[in-house]
C-alpha cells in the first residue's frame, strides 16, 4: 500500500486523458487511500487519488512508482474469473 503523502513519479507509460496527461512522467502525492475501480467502465485495479500542481487525478498504482516511501509496496487486485 502505498501511504497518502507519499511523493510518486507516473510512469510514461500511463494512457492518461487530455485533461490528465500534465501529470504523466512527472512527481504527483498520493492523497487517498486505496480503492478499487469505481465502475465498469474503469480499467479494473487499484487506485488512488493524487495531486498535481493543485489538481486531483486519480491513477492506478501500477502506474506509480513511489520515491519518498521507496519500501511501500504495490499490489494489484487480482480479477476474479467466474465460470458457468
Amino acid at each position: 500500500m502505498i501511504k497518502i503523502g507519499t511523493l510518486c513519479y507516473v510512469v510514461e507509460s500511463c494512457l492518461a486523458s487530455p485533461l490528465t496527461q500534465c501529470a504523466v512522467g512527472k512527481i504527483v502525492e498520493v492523497v487517498s487511500l486505496p480503492y478499487d475501480a469505481p465502475d465498469w467502465t474503469y480499467l479494473p485495479g487499484t487506485y488512488y487519488d493524487v495531486r498535481f500542481e493543485g489538481t486531483i487525478f486519480y491513477c492506478r498504482s501500477d502506474k506509480l512508482r513511489p520515491i519518498s516511501d521507496p519500501d511501500a509496496e504495490i499490489t494489484e487486485c487480482q480479477d476474479e474469473t467466474v465460470t458457468a
